[in-house]
């Protein structure tokens, strides 16, 4: 490899860290709700019902907004949208901390999750012009790892940095100053590619969408995926409540149950894509997760063991994620498809993920104000059982596919 080939290679790896840097800091700030719902109920005087929809309706801003963020990147330069949505996360979350009412709470946190939606879009773009195609799902594998490390700092460690920073307020505003040096890095440090430099799409402005749209890979990703979101967000949403009240456990002990929920995600993300090209079949890390789930998440709800928690937290987490860089890359494979296509697809799928969660915050605090917290959370479980009937029917494009394709093309 050339002197030129490292530098690039280099400044691309520089791209995406202070990118995933944004994604750790909005994840961190999203799932501390959980842990942070008993000071901010009491100081600001709301219940269950309220925490479900101020859950809620930051997921549902964020299905609004991701598709037209990733149109507007065919038209604007990526350097523009990622490092204003760094702005307005640093913005949104000094607000929350600074919040009067409940009304602040809400527009912050929607913010907060909006900007969360457009950061992997415009990021397709970035990984695609600037690393190889193989590479992309460990790429894939190593974004997705960010995440959950987020989560899990916004599970198990909130409790201690509320303690260091004194409580949720200093915490909120701590995390709004640092994203806003992020988006002041990212500012000096964005360059294109040589070579490769940003050009404007002259196709109609919703084209990318109506291609994404007719690729049968993104209809059932997009259907199915919302299960698995949806009982994803009611468990951090309201299983430390359910733990401290019902299980009989420490709001401590909660924190560090869930807490191995997304540390399982993000060694799911890492190991998946290996294991994967291992077996050889992509669609084998898939879609056996949809029937895995609902027993994991069940568990949670049956037992106060310890143990037995922490295990059913962990394969939870696992099975979370462990798809998930497979299943995006599945977009990447498809032949013929355009980068801009991939990217609509990828917000396409983002949409729904972020239905499913509003879903989970909304009917898991809904039902718990009627049928209780227990049931809410036991209907909520089911939900996974849409995605693994649905990403049946995905192609098989792992590396046997490859393999087979490979030497049917030598034998001709």
């Amino acid at each position: 490899m050339s002197e030129t080939a490292n530098k690039t290679s280099g400044r691309g790896w520089i791209l995406v860290i202070v990118a995933w840097t944004a994604v750790f800091l909005v994840n961190l700030a999203n799932f501390a709700l959980g842990m942070l719902l008993p000071s901010m109920r009491e100081e600001l005087n709301f219940g269950i019902e309220v925490a479900g929809q101020l859950s809620a309706t930051a997921w549902i801003i964020q299905a609004f907004v991701t598709i037209p963020i990733a149109l507007l990147v065919a038209k604007i330069n990526p350097k523009y949208v990622l490092g204003i949505l760094y702005l307005i996360t640093g913005v949104a979350l000094i607000m929350q901390g600074v919040a009067s009412n409940l009304a602040m709470i809400f527009i912050g946190r929607a913010l907060v999750s909006g900007a969360s939606a457009g950061l992997l879009a415009p990021l397709v773009l970035i990984k695609i012009n600037w690393f190889p195609q193989d590479k992309l799902a460990q790429l894939n594998g190593i974004e997705n790892f960010i995440a959950p490390v987020g989560q899990a700092m916004g599970t198990a460690a909130v409790g201690y940095l509320l303690v260091v920073l004194s409580g949720w307020r200093t915490l909120m505003m701590f995390m709004g100053v640092v994203a806003l040096a992020v988006a002041a890095i990212w500012f000096l440090t964005y360059k294109e590619k040589e070579g490769a430099e940003f050009k404007k799409s002259d196709a109609p402005f919703l084209e990318p969408l109506k291609e994404a749209l007719k690729l049968k890979e993104v209809w059932l990703l997009a259907l199915g995926w919302p299960g698995t979101s949806l009982v994803w967000i009611a468990t951090y949403t309201f299983w430390p409540t359910y733990a401290t009240e019902s299980l009989n456990l420490t709001l401590d002990q909660a924190g560090l149950i869930l807490g191995l929920l997304p540390i399982a995600s993000a060694i799911a993300s890492l190991v998946s894509p290996t294991i994967t090209k291992w077996i050889g079949y992509d669609k084998l890390m898939i879609w056996p997760w949809g029937f895995i789930l609902p027993v994991c998440y069940f568990t949670m709800l049956k037992t106060s063991n310890i143990a037995i928690l922490c295990l059913a937290s962990f394969m939870a987490g696992f099975g979370a994620y462990a798809f998930v860089p497979i299943a995006f890359t599945t977009l990447y494979k498809l032949p013929g498809v355009k980068p801009r296509t991939v990217s609509l697809g990828v917000s396409c799928i983002i949409t729904m993920v972020s239905v499913g969660a509003s879903l989970g915050g909304y009917i898991a605090g809904a039902l718990g104000e009627t049928v209780g917290l227990y049931n809410a959370m036991a209907i909520c479980c089911l939900s996974p059982l849409i995605f693994g009937v649905l990403t049946l029917f995905l192609p098989e494009l792992g590396r046997k596919y490859e393999e087979k394709k490979k030497k049917a093309a030598e034998a001709k």
